[in-house]
């Protein structure tokens, strides 16, 4: 049995979060959602994604930010 990769969506805009968490689990996908760059910070430390979909332009730490950190 195979266990679904882990993906952390960074993304402020609600329309575009919510197509990409559902196209992502109707994919198979097990999908965790942060809307600003702390909330990412915390749900990469604490889920350990497989892969992050991330967002550049966010409200507090930017995505260049979150990349460095």
């Amino acid at each position: 049995m195979t266990v679904p990769a882990r993906i952390l969506v960074v993304e402020d805009d609600a329309p575009i979060a919510a197509g990409l968490v559902r196209g992502l689990k109707q994919a198979g996908f097990q999908v965790m959602l942060a809307t600003d760059g702390e909330l990412a910070l915390e749900a990469s430390e604490r889920e350990r994604p497989d892969l992050v979909v991330l967002d550049l332009n966010l409200p507090g730490k930017d995505g260049f930010e979150l990349l460095d950190a």
